[in-house]
């Protein structure tokens, strides 16, 4: 749409209060706001939130497979991602009770990839205090304590975090957002990179991806045929990073499609394939915006991904 004012508001500041700050344009520019479907969409309620838990997609209830375990592994994305995590954990915890599991069985992984680490403040921001004072937190080191788990089908020598590997349910939150590799951000996305070693990350972004040097057209670099944002089915750098999820025995997603304010609009519990294909399908939906009209300036709002802001950069460009 064309702005009725030369004023547009957007959102800054993840995590700091997501402030509203507004863009004051001069009076002889036509201005048009190219907002994403789902920007609006309503936030899920308590009861549809346990609804996903209760029917997943290609895996019993979490409570069922958590019966007998004795070391769970719940990974989570870091700073760098929106997804609201503090919301979905207590739903976790209240299915591991259910089953038997106690507090001392259960610990927290943030699965940084090559991200920076996080600090304590981080932790509580992404999972509440109540999560960090009752359980242990870690980060993710992609070069030490990664453990070999073999090599897939396309050549990537695969090492994942020991901490992970030594734990018997492993379970990963997570949001689904496009990704310029991946496709999608979630699902098996929280294993490869996110818990594995460097060596296994770069395998997989550069000789799978195709990822060459960047260049002014091409910030990512040149990627293989079916790698770029959204593609999922046939992406082989995705193919990679699920095989490697089904080899260390990924039992369980919980990932969320959000709008603009990282409200949960829709959830996905269950398969790390299944479920995150699912979601994928309502991300289509909510985040395809319509391309702007050919433009001379062209401002694109990096909220969320202000440390990866080169990514926004492709998008306006595109």
């Amino acid at each position: 749409m064309v702005a009725t004012e030369q004023v547009v508001r957007i959102l800054e500041m993840p995590w700091f209060g997501d402030t509203e700050i507004a863009l004051d344009f001069p009076p002889s520019w036509e201005v048009e706001c190219c907002e994403m479907p789902g920007e609006r969409a309503p936030k899920l309620s308590p009861a549809q939130v346990r609804a996903a838990f209760g029917h997943p997609i290609g895996t019993p209830p979490l409570r069922e497979l958590a019966r007998g375990r004795k070391r769970v592994a719940i990974l989570f994305d870091d700073m760098a991602r929106g997804t609201p995590t503090a919301e979905m954990a207590p739903y976790v915890l209240g299915e591991l009770a259910e089953a038997g599991i106690p507090d001392s069985a259960i610990r927290f992984i943030a699965a940084l990839g090559t991200h920076g680490a996080m600090r304590r403040w981080d932790f509580v921001k992404k999972l509440g205090e109540d999560v960090v004072q009752r359980f242990p937190v870690y980060n993710h080191n992609p070069f030490e304590n990664c453990v070999d788990v073999g090599t897939t089908s396309r050549g990537t020598k695969v090492h994942l975090n020991g901490e992970v590997m030594s734990c018997d349910l492993k379970i990963a939150l997570g949001g689904i957002v496009p990704h310029p590799t991946a496709g999608f951000g979630g699902g098996s996305k929280l294993l490869c990179p996110g818990v594995a070693s460097a060596d296994t990350c770069y395998a997989n972004h550069h000789d799978v991806g195709g990822r060459g040097r960047p260049t002014a057209t091409s910030p990512l670099g040149d990627l293989r045929p079916g790698v770029g944002r959204g593609l999922v089915e046939g992406n082989p750098v995705r193919e990679d990073m699920e095989e490697i999820a089904r080899m260390a025995g990924l039992d369980l997603i919980v990932n969320c499609v959000m709008n603009l304010r990282r409200e949960m609009v829709g959830l996905f519990v269950g398969d790390v394939v299944a479920a995150h294909r699912a979601g994928c399908a309502l991300g289509r939906q909510v985040y395809a915006t319509r391309r702007p009209s050919p433009a001379d300036v062209v401002v694109a709002n990096a909220y969320q991904k202000a440390n990866e802001a080169l990514i926004v950069v492709g998008l306006a460009t595109d």
